[in-house]
Protein backbone atom coordinates (compact mmCIF):
# COMPACT_ATOMS: atom_id res chain seq x y z
CA UNK A 1 0.00 0.00 0.00
CA UNK A 2 2.76 2.46 0.88
CA UNK A 3 5.47 1.38 -1.89
CA UNK A 4 4.11 3.66 -4.41
CA UNK A 5 4.04 6.88 -2.23
CA UNK A 6 7.48 6.38 -1.09
CA UNK A 7 8.79 5.68 -4.47
CA UNK A 8 7.10 9.25 -6.03
CA UNK A 9 8.91 10.74 -2.84
CA UNK A 10 12.49 9.08 -4.14
CA UNK A 11 11.66 10.01 -7.66
CA UNK A 12 11.35 13.80 -6.29
CA UNK A 13 14.26 13.49 -4.69
CA UNK A 14 16.05 12.42 -7.82
CA UNK A 15 14.83 15.23 -9.47
CA UNK A 16 15.64 17.80 -7.17
CA UNK A 17 19.38 17.06 -6.65
CA UNK A 18 19.44 16.73 -10.61
CA UNK A 19 18.41 20.51 -10.81
CA UNK A 20 20.70 21.71 -7.81
CA UNK A 21 23.01 20.05 -9.85
CA UNK A 22 22.71 21.65 -12.75
CA UNK A 23 22.39 24.70 -11.31
CA UNK A 24 25.79 23.98 -9.18
CA UNK A 25 27.51 23.69 -12.36
CA UNK A 26 26.39 26.90 -13.80
CA UNK A 27 27.65 28.57 -11.30
CA UNK A 28 31.19 27.05 -11.09
CA UNK A 29 30.79 27.90 -15.10
CA UNK A 30 30.13 31.68 -14.76
CA UNK A 31 32.65 32.04 -11.67
CA UNK A 32 35.36 30.75 -13.74
CA UNK A 33 34.06 32.90 -16.99
CA UNK A 34 34.41 35.59 -14.73
CA UNK A 35 37.80 34.67 -13.16
CA UNK A 36 39.41 34.71 -16.54
CA UNK A 37 37.69 37.49 -17.61
CA UNK A 38 39.14 39.91 -14.64
CA UNK A 39 42.61 38.18 -15.22
CA UNK A 40 42.22 39.23 -19.12
CA UNK A 41 41.40 43.03 -18.02
CA UNK A 42 44.35 43.06 -15.98
CA UNK A 43 46.68 42.13 -18.47
CA UNK A 44 45.32 44.66 -20.93
CA UNK A 45 47.21 48.31 -20.66
CA UNK A 46 44.93 50.65 -19.05
CA UNK A 47 44.92 53.66 -22.10
CA UNK A 48 47.34 56.76 -20.99
CA UNK A 49 45.12 59.60 -19.32
CA UNK A 50 45.42 62.73 -21.78
CA UNK A 51 47.20 65.86 -20.63
CA UNK A 52 48.37 68.77 -21.76
CA UNK A 53 50.73 69.62 -18.78
CA UNK A 54 55.16 69.37 -18.39
CA UNK A 55 57.11 69.54 -15.40
CA UNK A 56 59.68 72.25 -15.08
CA UNK A 57 62.11 71.84 -12.50
CA UNK A 58 63.41 74.85 -11.37
CA UNK A 59 67.13 75.43 -9.84
CA UNK A 60 68.57 78.70 -8.82
CA UNK A 61 72.20 79.73 -8.26
CA UNK A 62 73.08 77.86 -5.37
CA UNK A 63 70.11 77.47 -4.51
CA UNK A 64 68.81 80.75 -3.33
CA UNK A 65 65.12 80.71 -2.40
CA UNK A 66 63.70 83.13 -5.60
CA UNK A 67 59.58 84.26 -6.09
CA UNK A 68 58.61 82.26 -9.04
CA UNK A 69 57.16 83.75 -11.56
CA UNK A 70 55.45 82.69 -14.75
CA UNK A 71 54.26 84.80 -17.72
CA UNK A 72 54.91 87.81 -15.68
CA UNK A 73 52.45 86.64 -12.78
CA UNK A 74 53.70 85.40 -9.40
CA UNK A 75 52.55 82.11 -8.84
CA UNK A 76 53.00 81.42 -4.50
CA UNK A 77 55.98 79.51 -5.05
CA UNK A 78 59.39 79.14 -4.12
CA UNK A 79 62.38 78.06 -6.13
CA UNK A 80 63.80 75.59 -6.32
CA UNK A 81 60.60 73.83 -6.75
CA UNK A 82 59.27 71.82 -9.57
CA UNK A 83 55.79 73.42 -11.39
CA UNK A 84 53.56 72.45 -13.62
CA UNK A 85 52.69 74.51 -16.82
CA UNK A 86 50.52 73.89 -20.04
CA UNK A 87 52.28 72.75 -23.05
CA UNK A 88 53.18 75.90 -25.41
CA UNK A 89 55.72 79.05 -24.86
CA UNK A 90 56.28 80.69 -21.36
CA UNK A 91 58.31 82.84 -19.36
CA UNK A 92 60.04 81.89 -16.49
CA UNK A 93 60.95 84.28 -14.27
CA UNK A 94 62.59 83.78 -10.47
CA UNK A 95 63.19 87.17 -8.13
CA UNK A 96 66.24 85.81 -6.00
CA UNK A 97 65.37 86.90 -2.62
CA UNK A 98 68.41 87.37 -1.30
CA UNK A 99 70.63 89.30 -3.86
CA UNK A 100 67.58 90.61 -5.36
CA UNK A 101 67.85 89.67 -9.39
CA UNK A 102 65.42 88.83 -11.31
CA UNK A 103 66.18 85.77 -14.16
CA UNK A 104 63.46 84.92 -17.09
CA UNK A 105 63.87 82.04 -19.80
CA UNK A 106 61.77 82.14 -22.08
CA UNK A 107 61.24 78.96 -23.89
CA UNK A 108 58.50 76.55 -25.40
CA UNK A 109 58.01 73.54 -23.06
CA UNK A 110 56.77 70.58 -24.79
CA UNK A 111 58.09 67.71 -22.28
CA UNK A 112 59.43 67.62 -18.77
CA UNK A 113 61.94 69.84 -18.14
CA UNK A 114 64.79 70.96 -15.95
CA UNK A 115 65.69 74.66 -15.86
CA UNK A 116 68.49 75.66 -14.34
CA UNK A 117 69.05 79.50 -13.79
CA UNK A 118 72.46 81.02 -13.44
CA UNK A 119 73.60 84.87 -13.84
CA UNK A 120 73.49 84.82 -17.41
CA UNK A 121 69.77 84.84 -17.21
CA UNK A 122 69.98 88.36 -15.43
CA UNK A 123 67.94 90.66 -18.25
CA UNK A 124 69.60 93.85 -19.27
CA UNK A 125 67.65 96.56 -16.84
CA UNK A 126 65.37 98.84 -18.24
CA UNK A 127 67.00 102.69 -18.25
CA UNK A 128 64.43 105.40 -16.00
CA UNK A 129 65.62 108.91 -16.14
CA UNK A 130 65.15 111.07 -13.65
CA UNK A 131 65.56 114.91 -12.50
CA UNK A 132 66.18 116.05 -9.18
CA UNK A 133 65.88 119.53 -8.50
CA UNK A 134 67.29 121.41 -5.73
CA UNK A 135 65.23 124.56 -4.36
CA UNK A 136 67.44 126.81 -2.87
CA UNK A 137 64.73 129.59 -1.95
CA UNK A 138 60.96 128.97 -2.42
CA UNK A 139 58.83 132.26 -1.92
CA UNK A 140 54.92 132.24 -0.49
CA UNK A 141 52.74 134.16 1.48
CA UNK A 142 55.14 137.41 1.40
CA UNK A 143 58.40 135.23 2.78
CA UNK A 144 61.18 133.22 1.83
CA UNK A 145 62.26 129.67 3.11
CA UNK A 146 66.31 128.65 1.72
CA UNK A 147 68.50 125.68 1.49
CA UNK A 148 72.25 125.84 1.57
CA UNK A 149 74.28 124.22 -1.21
CA UNK A 150 75.29 121.70 1.27
CA UNK A 151 71.64 121.14 2.84
CA UNK A 152 70.88 120.29 -0.82
CA UNK A 153 73.60 118.05 -1.01
CA UNK A 154 72.02 116.24 2.39
CA UNK A 155 68.91 115.94 0.54
CA UNK A 156 70.30 114.24 -2.92
CA UNK A 157 72.23 112.18 -1.00
CA UNK A 158 69.17 110.57 0.84
CA UNK A 159 67.36 110.53 -2.29
CA UNK A 160 70.02 108.53 -4.20
CA UNK A 161 70.54 106.16 -1.26
CA UNK A 162 66.06 105.59 -2.06
CA UNK A 163 67.04 105.18 -5.59
CA UNK A 164 69.44 102.78 -4.55
CA UNK A 165 67.44 101.17 -1.55
CA UNK A 166 64.02 101.02 -2.60
CA UNK A 167 63.36 102.27 -6.65
CA UNK A 168 65.76 99.71 -7.82
CA UNK A 169 65.95 97.13 -5.07
CA UNK A 170 61.97 96.18 -5.02
CA UNK A 171 62.50 95.97 -9.15
CA UNK A 172 65.09 93.44 -8.41
CA UNK A 173 67.50 94.94 -10.79
CA UNK A 174 64.63 95.57 -13.75
CA UNK A 175 65.17 99.01 -13.49
CA UNK A 176 68.35 101.02 -13.52
CA UNK A 177 67.76 105.22 -12.80
CA UNK A 178 70.11 107.54 -13.98
CA UNK A 179 69.77 110.95 -12.15
CA UNK A 180 70.54 114.65 -13.38
CA UNK A 181 70.83 116.68 -10.79
CA UNK A 182 70.22 120.61 -10.80
CA UNK A 183 69.85 123.10 -8.47
CA UNK A 184 67.89 126.32 -8.71
CA UNK A 185 69.13 129.29 -7.60
CA UNK A 186 66.83 131.94 -8.63
CA UNK A 187 63.42 132.37 -6.45
CA UNK A 188 60.74 130.09 -6.81
CA UNK A 189 57.25 130.56 -6.41
CA UNK A 190 55.20 128.14 -4.54
CA UNK A 191 51.17 128.63 -4.79
CA UNK A 192 48.57 128.60 -1.91
CA UNK A 193 45.82 125.69 -3.11
CA UNK A 194 43.31 124.49 -0.77
CA UNK A 195 45.05 125.51 2.69
CA UNK A 196 48.62 124.38 2.01
CA UNK A 197 51.65 125.77 -0.48
CA UNK A 198 52.18 123.34 -3.30
CA UNK A 199 55.44 123.70 -6.09
CA UNK A 200 53.01 123.21 -9.23
CA UNK A 201 54.71 121.56 -12.07
CA UNK A 202 53.88 125.21 -14.13
CA UNK A 203 55.74 127.36 -11.55
CA UNK A 204 58.83 124.70 -12.58
CA UNK A 205 58.71 124.69 -16.15
CA UNK A 206 58.67 128.57 -15.69
CA UNK A 207 63.00 128.12 -14.49
CA UNK A 208 63.63 124.68 -16.71
CA UNK A 209 62.37 123.63 -20.37
CA UNK A 210 61.07 120.15 -20.02
CA UNK A 211 60.01 118.57 -23.38
CA UNK A 212 58.05 115.11 -23.54
CA UNK A 213 60.44 112.12 -23.63
CA UNK A 214 63.31 114.10 -21.41
CA UNK A 215 62.38 112.07 -18.12
CA UNK A 216 60.23 109.70 -16.27
CA UNK A 217 59.99 111.49 -13.27
CA UNK A 218 61.23 114.99 -11.84
CA UNK A 219 61.70 114.93 -8.31
CA UNK A 220 61.81 118.46 -6.45
CA UNK A 221 63.23 118.94 -2.86
CA UNK A 222 62.77 121.75 -1.70
CA UNK A 223 62.09 123.75 2.18
CA UNK A 224 58.62 123.81 4.39
CA UNK A 225 60.16 126.09 7.43
CA UNK A 226 62.97 128.58 7.92
CA UNK A 227 63.46 131.06 10.50
CA UNK A 228 60.07 133.17 10.99
CA UNK A 229 58.86 131.71 7.39
CA UNK A 230 56.76 128.98 6.96
CA UNK A 231 55.03 127.56 3.78
CA UNK A 232 52.69 125.36 5.57
CA UNK A 233 50.44 122.25 4.09
CA UNK A 234 49.85 119.11 6.14
CA UNK A 235 51.89 116.61 3.72
CA UNK A 236 55.55 115.81 3.40
CA UNK A 237 55.37 114.98 -0.68
CA UNK A 238 52.88 114.93 -2.86
CA UNK A 239 53.32 112.69 -6.05
CA UNK A 240 50.87 113.92 -9.28
CA UNK A 241 49.03 110.56 -10.68
CA UNK A 242 48.30 110.91 -14.19
CA UNK A 243 51.77 111.92 -15.94
CA UNK A 244 50.34 111.51 -19.24
CA UNK A 245 47.90 113.98 -18.96
CA UNK A 246 50.74 116.83 -18.38
CA UNK A 247 52.40 119.27 -20.77
CA UNK A 248 55.87 117.56 -19.95
CA UNK A 249 54.12 114.09 -19.84
CA UNK A 250 56.23 112.69 -17.12
CA UNK A 251 56.11 112.51 -13.72
CA UNK A 252 55.86 114.72 -10.93
CA UNK A 253 57.00 114.78 -7.33
CA UNK A 254 57.51 116.84 -4.80
CA UNK A 255 58.90 116.74 -1.03
CA UNK A 256 58.50 119.89 1.13
CA UNK A 257 61.06 119.19 3.56
CA UNK A 258 60.96 120.88 7.54
CA UNK A 259 64.02 120.51 9.34
CA UNK A 260 63.01 120.87 12.56
CA UNK A 261 65.09 122.30 15.19
CA UNK A 262 68.37 120.65 14.33
CA UNK A 263 70.37 119.48 11.88
CA UNK A 264 68.78 118.40 8.23
CA UNK A 265 71.42 115.25 8.71
CA UNK A 266 69.47 114.88 11.92
CA UNK A 267 66.11 114.96 10.50
CA UNK A 268 66.98 112.41 7.33
CA UNK A 269 68.34 110.10 9.97
CA UNK A 270 65.21 110.13 11.73
CA UNK A 271 63.56 109.66 8.59
CA UNK A 272 66.19 107.01 7.07
CA UNK A 273 65.70 104.69 10.41
CA UNK A 274 61.84 105.21 10.91
CA UNK A 275 59.94 106.28 7.91
CA UNK A 276 62.40 105.85 4.88
CA UNK A 277 59.76 105.60 1.79
CA UNK A 278 58.97 109.58 1.17
CA UNK A 279 60.26 109.07 -2.79
CA UNK A 280 59.25 105.64 -3.14
CA UNK A 281 55.92 106.32 -2.17
CA UNK A 282 55.13 109.88 -4.47
CA UNK A 283 56.87 108.08 -7.31
CA UNK A 284 54.24 105.24 -6.84
CA UNK A 285 51.19 107.67 -6.88
CA UNK A 286 52.80 108.48 -10.69
CA UNK A 287 53.20 105.20 -12.12
CA UNK A 288 50.70 103.13 -9.64
CA UNK A 289 47.41 104.87 -10.01
CA UNK A 290 46.71 105.47 -13.78
CA UNK A 291 49.58 104.81 -15.74
CA UNK A 292 50.15 101.27 -15.24
CA UNK A 293 46.96 100.51 -15.42
CA UNK A 294 46.19 101.74 -18.60
CA UNK A 295 49.42 99.22 -19.43
CA UNK A 296 47.58 96.39 -18.44
CA UNK A 297 48.36 95.71 -15.32
CA UNK A 298 45.95 94.91 -12.10
CA UNK A 299 46.78 96.77 -9.51
CA UNK A 300 45.84 97.03 -6.21
CA UNK A 301 42.40 97.98 -4.99
CA UNK A 302 41.73 102.14 -4.45
CA UNK A 303 41.17 102.90 -0.84
CA UNK A 304 38.31 105.25 0.22
CA UNK A 305 40.58 108.39 -0.55
CA UNK A 306 40.30 106.94 -4.30
CA UNK A 307 44.31 106.03 -4.47
CA UNK A 308 45.88 102.59 -4.59
CA UNK A 309 49.22 103.58 -2.50
CA UNK A 310 47.30 104.25 0.12
CA UNK A 311 45.70 101.01 0.12
CA UNK A 312 48.24 99.37 2.22
CA UNK A 313 46.17 98.59 5.38
CA UNK A 314 43.37 97.35 3.19
CA UNK A 315 45.72 94.59 2.26
CA UNK A 316 46.80 93.91 6.18
CA UNK A 317 50.20 95.77 5.51
CA UNK A 318 52.26 97.90 8.63
CA UNK A 319 53.80 100.88 8.92
CA UNK A 320 56.35 102.08 7.44
CA UNK A 321 54.82 100.13 4.53
CA UNK A 322 58.41 99.20 2.98
CA UNK A 323 56.69 95.61 2.57
CA UNK A 324 53.56 97.40 0.56
CA UNK A 325 55.83 99.39 -2.25
CA UNK A 326 58.26 96.08 -2.75
CA UNK A 327 55.04 93.78 -3.27
CA UNK A 328 53.54 96.19 -5.29
CA UNK A 329 56.58 97.39 -7.57
CA UNK A 330 57.33 93.11 -7.81
CA UNK A 331 53.44 92.34 -8.39
CA UNK A 332 52.87 90.38 -4.78
CA UNK A 333 50.12 92.05 -3.50
CA UNK A 334 47.50 88.93 -2.81
CA UNK A 335 44.27 89.99 -3.53
CA UNK A 336 40.94 87.80 -2.70
CA UNK A 337 39.75 88.52 -6.08
CA UNK A 338 42.82 88.87 -8.73
CA UNK A 339 45.45 86.47 -7.09
CA UNK A 340 48.63 88.70 -6.77
CA UNK A 341 48.55 91.85 -8.39
CA UNK A 342 51.35 95.05 -8.95
CA UNK A 343 53.34 96.11 -11.36
CA UNK A 344 55.85 93.61 -11.60
CA UNK A 345 59.10 92.61 -13.12
CA UNK A 346 58.23 91.83 -17.02
CA UNK A 347 56.29 95.18 -17.05
CA UNK A 348 59.06 97.17 -16.06
CA UNK A 349 61.70 95.37 -18.43
CA UNK A 350 58.72 96.94 -20.69
CA UNK A 351 59.06 100.82 -22.33
CA UNK A 352 59.40 103.40 -19.44
CA UNK A 353 56.93 105.82 -18.91
CA UNK A 354 59.29 108.39 -21.35
CA UNK A 355 60.23 106.05 -23.68
CA UNK A 356 55.99 106.17 -24.30
CA UNK A 357 56.12 109.84 -24.19
CA UNK A 358 58.73 110.82 -26.45
CA UNK A 359 57.28 107.81 -29.13
CA UNK A 360 60.17 106.03 -28.65
CA UNK A 361 58.80 102.51 -27.49
CA UNK A 362 59.51 99.50 -29.11
CA UNK A 363 57.71 96.51 -27.13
Amino acid sequence: MHYPEKYAKVKLIIKQAKFMKKIFLNFIFISILFSVLQGCSKNTPEPPVPTNNVVAEINTPAGEKGYIYIDGKYIERVAPAAVSLKKGKHVVGIALKDSWKYLRKEMDFQENTVLTFTGEDQPKPKVWKALWVGISAAEGGGCTTRFSKEELDAGYNYFQWSITEHFEKYAYGTMQWEVTRKDLDETVKVNLSDSRYVLEPEELTRHIDIKPGDYDCIFVFWREKFEECELAGNYLGLGWTQPMSSSMKTGYVTIKFDVGNGTIEDKLSYFGNNDPGMWIHEWLHTVGEVYYTSRGCVLPKQAGDGLRVHAAEIYNYKFPWLDWYRDFISARVKDPSYGYVGIGPEMLLKCSLREEAGNICNE
